[in-house]
């Protein structure tokens, strides 16, 4: 098993097809319904996995091809010396570096504030959070705060849990359907997928499809966060849920907030209407409660098992014409080409001599 520029180039390749291709298939209602919001999220995994392990494994099929990254390396006296290829990664790396370093800092300060708003101790509080204690059966510490400089409800944090609710006034049904969805996130383990997602964000920022990659994984966290909140809820619980949710959008200033809070889970988002009404839609229908089909389910999972398997079974590789004064030398008067071997991270250019 080794790594090297071009199986790195080949997971690129994989990897981006197919998050193009679950991006469309989560459009799909009828894929929705028949797979469910699960289920489509699990079928992401596979494209992260296919980039964090860009690996030629023993029974990888190498393909040459001609002038492949011709240029990218340069020859030089029979050795091939990489030039372009260092300064990128270089880049790659110092860029990478910068981005996990901000999002450390960003996230340190967005708990910073969370602990310096102060803790709601209001009785319409401590008993609509009862109420969310005694719906739902796994539970978890959670501390509820609020501050006045904030219009969003939003949860934060993996090991100390908070809620940050915004300093107004809420109806009992609003307050509920608020702290029962930050909630449900905190229990479907939501904060910890979402904190992944931006340090995988961080290390492969160069590859666009990365970020097709993380609006899709957030929205369907919120699809799913929706669906499990209203899955025991007639059309009129519905009705007061979907309300909610309009309500906190009307004079909320989203796109600010989520700039500021990198790495919480909000209520709403302020990335554009299209994401509220997909939302809407799925609640209203319940057409992502899932799980309705299991074969199809599992069919449609091993069609991605066999395409990331197949994925490893074949790599490309440079194929150059032997150089005019390769070509013209004694020693090799028939030589008709080489090729190109890694071997440890180094490459070797081997003559073929008759």
């Amino acid at each position: 098993m080794q790594i090297t520029l071009f199986s790195l180039f080949m997971s690129v390749i994989w990897s981006g097809a197919l998050v193009v291709f679950n991006h469309f298939c989560r459009k799909n209602p009828f894929l929705i319904r028949q797979l469910g919001i699960t289920n489509l999220l699990c079928l992401y995994l596979f494209p992260v996995l296919r980039m964090i392990l860009p690996c030629e494994f023993s029974f990888t099929r190498v393909i040459y091809s001609p002038e492949v990254f011709d240029d990218i390396y340069a020859n030089k006296t029979g050795a091939v010396q990489i030039t372009v290829v260092t300064v990128l990664l270089t880049v790659w790396a110092a860029v990478a570096v910068v981005l996990l370093l901000r999002f450390a800092v960003q996230y340190r300060r967005m708990l910073k504030i969370f602990s310096t708003c102060s803790v709601c101790e209001s009785e319409q509080c401590r008993r609509v959070f009862n109420r969310v204690l005694n719906t739902c059966k796994r539970q978890v510490k959670v501390e509820i705060r609020q501050s006045r400089y904030i219009q969003i409800p939003m949860g934060a944090g993996i090991f100390r849990r908070c809620i940050l609710l915004p300093e107004k006034e809420y109806s009992d049904s609003e307050l509920y359907y608020i702290l029962r969805h930050e909630y449900t996130h905190f229990q479907n383990r939501d904060l910890t997928v979402k904190i992944f997602m931006y340090i995988y964000w961080c290390i492969f920022w160069w590859n666009p499809v990365i970020y097709f990659l993380k609006k899709d994984m957030e929205q369907l966290l919120e699809i799913k966060c929706d669906l499990d909140v209203t899955a025991h809820m007639g059309n009129r619980d519905k009705a007061e849920y979907l309300a909610t949710i309009v309500a906190m959008l009307k004079n909320a200033e989203a796109k600010k907030e989520e700039r500021l809070f990198c790495g919480a889970a909000t209520l709403v988002s302020g990335s554009g209407g299209a994401k509220i009404v997909e939302r809407f839609q799925i609640v209203s229908s319940g057409c992502g409660n899932g799980r309705k089909n299991g074969l199809f389910a599992g069919g449609w999972l091993l069609i991605f098992v066999l395409l990331t398997a197949a994925s490893y079974s074949f790599a490309v590789r440079p194929d150059y014409e032997m150089p005019e004064e390769a070509a013209a030398d004694d020693r090799n008067p028939a030589a008709s080409g080489y090729r190109m071997e890694c071997i440890d991270g180094t490459y070797y250019v081997h003559f073929n001599e008759f």
